[in-house]
């Protein structure tokens, strides 16, 4: 009995604990003082939260009901769609048999007509881009785009039409001939590139230039442009010369009979100064090198030459002084004449020593720099190969255009090596030999002196 009363007691104090917890999570609205209200209070909310569930679940059919009757919209509009794309598809199917039944009617009236047009049509196709790029399409616009509409045309052509082809043609050989000028638009003629409307000369369908600046045109697509490389100048002066010359004159002229690719192809092989740039920082210290070689060269042999002229004046005069090497050792072999033999010769070959360097001065300048400049076109060669090896490897070998640079500058270092080297050694051998003979003049002009000393002394003797 006591048990249970404890047990009792113990389910009404955790009622109560449950019971405290339960209004602790509740919101602080109102204070509830007993299991009633607590009670109450759970039945209330669980009203709200079913009053909640049955809105939410009326909205949800709501919106089921409108997906339904949109749904229901949808599949009748595609219904009708399908039907009327159904529709469309028969007509397009009959009013393409009725096409081919009009078709085989008219091949089968043609006749031997159809074959004739099927050749007339496929003439035009031919003719059309000889007649879209030719220079006179420029002076007489339009007769491409006929022939265009009567290759591609589906019906029968006109007698209009069947005319454009003979009469395009007759034109062609017509303008063959013809030497004159008519006002055009010509693209990239301008300062930035642009359109103008310039005076050109024709000569015949093959070269065309304007009058103002002589620049060479060409037909593209059926627009004049502009050479972007202009041929040489003396092609210019002699269109000058056509330009200017009257009915009676003969005047040499060049003519392109590729009407215009040759010329292009003319204008756009490197130039002097292309080729220079081609070799890169080797080249231009190649030239450099090879400039101050050859400066350097030709006053060496200016000075020797000059210097040998007055060597042989004095060795005809024997006379002594400060103007050229001979001079001085003449001074020198007067100034100790009384001196013993030995002691002259002594004197003599000392003299001879100081103007040796003089004589050959900038002579192993010359030699080092026709060795080295070779050298440095390898270095060009080598560098320029690199080049070529890095554009393979990075966009492969399938464009040459991409190992051009690499293989210009290969080239053009070795040429520009050679170039400098060459004439650098022949001015080398030129003062060397000019230096060896000077030196040889002035051996023998001392050996005299000491030998017609020594015979003055066995004479005295």
């Amino acid at each position: 009995m006591f048990a249970k009363i404890l047990s009792k007691k113990a389910f009404a104090a955790a009622a109560l604990i449950g019971a405290s917890t339960l209004v602790s999570s509740l919101p602080a609205v109102a204070q509830v003082s007993s299991l009633s209200d607590v009670l109450a209070a759970v039945r209330r909310d669980s009203n709200e939260l079913s009053s909640e569930n049955e809105a939410r679940l009326r909205e949800f059919r709501n919106a089921t009901a409108e997906q339904e009757a949109s749904m229901a919209q949808l599949s009748s509009e595609l219904r009708a769609a399908e039907a009327r794309g159904q529709a469309l598809a028969a007509e397009f199917n009959a009013n393409e048999a009725e096409l081919d039944a009009k078709q085989a009617e008219l091949e089968e009236l043609a006749g031997d007509f159809g074959q004739l047009l099927g050749q007339f049509r496929q003439a035009a196709q031919e003719s059309m881009p000889v007649i879209r790029n030719s220079l006179a399409s420029a002076e007489y616009p339009g007769r491409a785009a006929g022939l265009s509409e009567v290759a591609q045309s589906r019906s029968l052509p006109t007698r209009e039409q069947l005319d454009l082809l003979p009469k395009a043609i007759l034109l062609e050989m017509l303008a063959q001939s013809e030497v004159k000028s008519f006002e055009a638009e010509v693209d990239q003629i301008g300062a930035d590139g642009q359109t103008e409307v310039k005076e050109v000369f024709r000569v015949g369908i093959f070269n065309a230039v304007t009058t103002d600046g002589n620049r060479f045109v060409e037909m593209q697509d059926g627009q004049l442009v502009a050479f972007s490389k202009q041929p040489p100048g003396n092609f210019s002066s002699a269109m000058s010369k056509l330009i200017g010359a009257g009915d009676q004159d003969v005047v040499m002229t060049p003519v392109d009979p590729s009407k215009g690719d040759l010329f292009d192809t003319y204008g756009k092989l490197p130039t002097f100064q292309d080729r220079i740039d081609a070799g890169g920082e080797v080249g231009m210290v190649i030239i450099a090198l090879g400039i101050i070689g050859v400066l350097l060269g030709l006053f060496k042999l200016v000075t020797i030459f000059l210097t040998s002229g007055a060597m042989r004046s004095t060795a005809k005069t024997k006379e002594a002084g400060d103007g050229n090497p001979l001079a001085r050792v003449f001074k020198v072999y007067e100034a100790h004449r009384k001196d013993p033999v030995q002691t002259l010769e002594m004197k003599l070959d000392e003299q001879i020593l100081k103007e040796t360097p003089k004589i050959e001065r900038f002579n192993d300048i010359l030699k080092v720099l026709a060795s080295v400049a070779p050298l440095l076109g390898l270095l060009g060669t080598v560098i320029g190969m690199i080049v070529t090896f890095t554009a393979i490897t990075i966009y492969g070998a399938g464009d040459p255009q991409l190992m051009a640079d690499g293989i210009s500058q290969a080239l053009m270092t070795t040429v520009m090596g050679l170039c400098a080297a060459i004439p650098l050694l022949l001015i080398h051998a030129l003062c060397s030999a000019a230096s060896r003979s000077a030196s040889q003049l002035l051996d023998e002009q001392a050996a005299g002196l000491v030998a017609e000393r020594a015979e003055q002394e066995g004479a005295t003797a």
